[in-house]
């Protein structure tokens, strides 16, 4: 079972399980730029609502140092959801990290060695031409 969680001013703050609800929110959080019919206000708004639903209130308001969007520094709000967005997409990113590194580490020395000659002289054949 995966546990999601995001840093802000070196305070963990643990998000809810990525369910359809969720992942719904967290993609309208993240398109909200491109609503053109909406004002700038309406689209912090939307961004402010967003992270008081995954993180808390409370705990938004600790972050961003205040519950009222005209205090609070709008580079910080969207940081934290950029953050969540993150945390969410980190065991897909995670696991395909891991399993580059398994392909590759498969792969026999010898055979990595001769790519790289093989590289190398491609190289050297291409400056040579010059």
């Amino acid at each position: 079972m995966n546990e999601y969680l995001i840093i802000v001013n070196d305070k963990s703050y643990d998000l809810p399980k990525k369910t359809i609800k969720i992942t719904e929110k967290l993609d309208e959080a993240l398109k909200v730029d491109a609503l053109t019919q909406l004002s700038v206000r309406q689209k912090f708004e939307k961004l402010h609502r967003f992270v008081k639903e995954i993180i808390g209130e409370e705990n938004t308001t600790e972050a961003l140092g205040s519950s009222k969007l005209d205090e609070i520094d709008l580079s910080d709000l969207s940081l934290i959801v950029l953050k969540i967005n993150d945390a969410y997409d980190k065991p897909l990113a995670d696991y395909k990290t891991d399993n580059a590194k398994e392909k590759i580490a498969s792969i026999p020395l010898e055979q990595i060695t001769a790519m790289t000659k093989a590289a190398q002289t491609i190289t050297n054949a291409q400056m040579l031409k010059r």
